[in-house]
């Protein structure tokens, strides 16, 4: 019995709670409600200019690792190029050298 009228008077007390509102005036919640909406409506805007600048950016990333690739086939290229050319140029030389003996000899003679 004495449960039956605690739980009459929780009863009776949720109900003027209900009926008193959450304590909080229409015109409030309502522009507090039309706030959010508003914040949520830049923070789509913003999160769609996040994921712009996001493309942009591998597009960009992207971009610079084909021409670091490319800078490293071209420095590997040059370095190949300078190879040949340092021995070219060292044939070059040993043949001059050969050249200047050998017109020394026919100029003695």
């Amino acid at each position: 019995m004495r449960s039956m009228k605690i739980l009459a008077v929780i009863a009776i007390g949720i109900s003027f709670i209900g009926l008193a509102g959450c304590g909080v005036s229409k015109d409030k919640y309502e522009s507090l409600l039309s706030e959010k909406i508003v914040l949520e409506e830049k923070a789509n805007i913003l999160m769609q200019a996040k994921d712009a600048i996001k493309k942009e950016y591998d597009i960009v990333l992207k971009e610079k690792m084909d021409l670091a690739t490319k800078l490293e086939v071209v420095t590997n290229e040059k370095a190949a190029l300078k190879g040949e050319y340092d021995k070219i140029l060292d044939e070059k030389v040993t043949i001059k050298a050969a050249y200047d003996t050998l017109l020394a000899e026919s100029n003695k003679q």
